[in-house]
């Protein structure tokens, strides 16, 4: 690919970009069911008003009343409303959608992977791909 015009790679960008989504997605899981001993923090997008994939998950799932107590302690930095985000999490079962994200979207990339002609590239997408595929940290 040394001194290719990029623009003859359009779908490996495409495949760099579903990468990274997949990383991101990744930080944002770990960091609220991360193990802190593992990953080496303490996660607080929680606290920290973030826009996670995790929040955006639920309010897309959630009922009137789990809206209710996402909005009442997404953003708090008192544990206990942290721990009721995270229930309400769990009670829309938040850790299986983002097993069920993963999974299609290393089933998606092997596919575009190896829809590449050129072997070597193959090798390089794939060992990317090794590196953040169910990380822990």
């Amino acid at each position: 690919m040394a001194g290719e015009n990029l623009d003859n790679h359009v779908d490996v960008k495409n495949i760099l970009v579903q990468m990274g989504t997949y990383f991101q997605v990744q930080d944002d899981y770990l960091d609220c069911f991360g193990d802190p001993e593992v990953i080496g923090k303490i996660g607080t997008d929680i606290e920290d008003f973030k826009c996670s994939w995790l929040v955006v998950q639920a309010l897309e799932r959630a009922n009137e009343s789990q809206l209710q107590r996402l909005y009442a302690n997404y953003g708090k930095t008192d544990p206990s409303c942290v721990a009721e985000v995270k229930a309400v999490y769990r009670d829309l079962g938040i850790q299986d959608v983002f097993l069920e994200y993963e999974r299609t979207s290393y089933k998606e990339l092997i596919s575009s992977i190896e829809a590449q002609e050129n072997e070597s590239l193959q090798l390089v997408l794939k060992s990317f791909l090794g590196k953040i595929y169910k990380r822990q940290k």
